[in-house]
């Protein structure tokens, strides 16, 4: 009776990324999509204000180490590069400080890439240690 269907995934979430001063974090749902990369790439566009993240092996001499092996990818991804934090605040004139901001993601399948328009991302307060213990 499901001849011709093809299995989807539903993952609850969404796929997003977040830039804090801590570090930039990939959900679950773009480390699943991404096929649980262990390498990806990175780029930017600052013309449309985006950045993109591509699954690569490893021999690509750009590669920027991802989702380790034995982990738990529904748990996602944290990525502590300060310069790639910087580009980012800058480009966006984001307060890192201050705020954290989310950006979500579309995943191109052609491209095995999730594409990020930090133009959309939203702005949220940092969770001051007092709100964190209740």
């Amino acid at each position: 009776m499901l001849e011709g269907f093809v299995k989807i995934p539903v993952l609850s979430g969404s796929s997003f990324m977040s830039v804090t001063r801590n570090g930039i974090n990939f959900s679950g749902n773009v480390v699943f999509h991404l096929q649980r990369a262990e390498f990806v790439l990175f780029f930017l566009n600052s013309n449309e204000k985006q950045i993109a993240i591509q699954k690569c092996d490893d021999t690509d001499e750009d590669r920027v180490p991802f989702f380790r092996e034995g982990a738990n990818w529904k748990n996602g991804v944290r990525v502590n590069n300060r310069e790639l934090q910087q580009i980012i605040s800058r480009m966006m004139d984001w307060d890192l400080e201050s705020y954290n901001y989310r950006a979500d993601g579309i995943y191109s399948d052609k491209d095995n890439a999730m594409i990020f328009d930090l133009k959309t991302a939203r702005k949220f307060n940092k969770r001051r240690k007092e709100q964190s213990k209740r």
